[in-house]
């Protein structure tokens, strides 16, 4: 059963997996992409080098033990790094390595749809970052993974959008948290299941309009003083939340909202003073959100990226690895990748 858009009320009550196009054309740069300085471009190159020899035979890549394992999420952060450089599922020197993360990513979805390790933890950031890497591979698979890939996405947008409507209190509703069945929300995991769903929209996914519109009020009601977007609400801003906001709002056709602009200035102003553990995250979520920005925004916040004295390029460790806690070596240094590799447009994520 498809989810129907003459009815969407009626679809989200259902929950069904979602109808997939047939095909999906390969993905290719953009028009809008830009150059790539030579320090950057050689950072990246060495950190999938790095990536490359770290993945395990069964072609995942291991997480943080202490935080639920993380391997699945480890393995989409990966497996999306490398395409955001361009490098595609069974084509050229990464080839084998995308083929075999996908199968892993394949392999690990539970009976209920649920991608993860195993179904227990906080397997809503494993999912929710797995389907978002399904969806942007989907179009660069051979025909049977992508015949493979749209039976999965379509479970796992089913999962995505049932926890979605698990009833929530108040400004909880139209989010996510850690697992399928929570009760509250908050801005960081209910991001990557944005991401999923605007990924599952650009390979042909029919979402009921329901959905769309209670995640944008939820991100809207995550507006914080001084301009930025909070991890909970009414709690404080802060970069990582805030670049979280604006790409969601972006993504989901809502650019120019009112919340968008006071976030990019929140950004200007406090990104240079990121400190702490989650830097990997924020300058992931950042360097996107200035991306959609575009203009000063970008300007600004790409030159603190990848030049200040304490920017990614200068914590790229000398095997070309990231290091930090946020998750691992592996998502840090993905997340790292993933910031740099903006420009490429390769993602379809990526475009404006």
């Amino acid at each position: 059963m498809s989810i129907s858009r003459t009815n969407p009320m009626m679809a989200a009550a259902v929950v069904a997996a979602a109808c997939f196009l047939a095909a999906s054309p390969r993905v290719s740069r953009s028009d809008d992409s830009e150059p790539v300085p030579q320090n950057v471009e050689s950072a990246v190159d060495r950190g999938l080098a790095w990536l490359a020899k770290s993945q395990d035979p069964r072609g995942t890549w291991e997480g943080h033990a202490g935080v639920g394992g993380w391997a699945a999420a480890s393995t989409g952060l990966a497996t999306m790094a490398f395409m955001a450089r361009g490098h595609t599922p069974g084509q050229g020197p990464y080839g084998d390595t995308l083929n075999h993360a996908i199968d892993a990513i394949l392999a690990l979805q539970q009976p209920d749809g649920v991608i993860a390790e195993a179904r227990q933890g906080e397997v809503m950031y494993d999912h929710g970052i797995c389907t978002m890497a399904l969806c942007e591979a989907y179009g660069m698979l051979d025909d049977a993974r992508q015949a493979r890939a749209r039976i999965a996405i379509g479970k796992a947008v089913r999962v995505i959008l049932n926890a979605q409507r698990v009833p929530k209190v108040g400004f909880d509703n139209g989010g996510w948290r850690y697992t399928p069945e929570y009760t509250t929300a908050d801005m960081s995991v209910s991001g990557w299941q944005l991401l999923a769903l605007r990924g599952a929209r650009n390979v042909g996914a029919d979402l009921p309009r329901q959905a769309i519109d209670d995640g944008i009020a939820f991100i809207k009601h995550h507006v914080a003083q001084g301009g930025g977007f909070s991890y909970t609400a009414g709690s404080g801003s802060n970069a990582a939340m805030t670049g979280t906001g604006i790409l969601a709002l972006s993504l989901l056709g809502e650019p120019d909202a009112d919340e968008v602009k006071p976030a990019g200035d929140y950004l200007l102003r406090n990104f240079n003073n990121l400190r702490g553990e989650h830097y990997y995250y924020a300058a992931y979520y950042c360097a996107q959100a200035a991306w959609q920005l575009g203009g000063n925004y970008w300007t600004t916040l790409n030159r603190q990226i990848t030049q200040d004295p304490d920017g990614l390029i200068q914590k790229q460790k000398v095997d070309g690895h990231w290091e930090g806690s946020e998750g691992g070596d592996v998502v840090c240094s993905s997340m790292a990748i993933l910031a740099l590799t903006v420009p490429y447009r390769y993602l379809p994520i990526y475009q404006r």
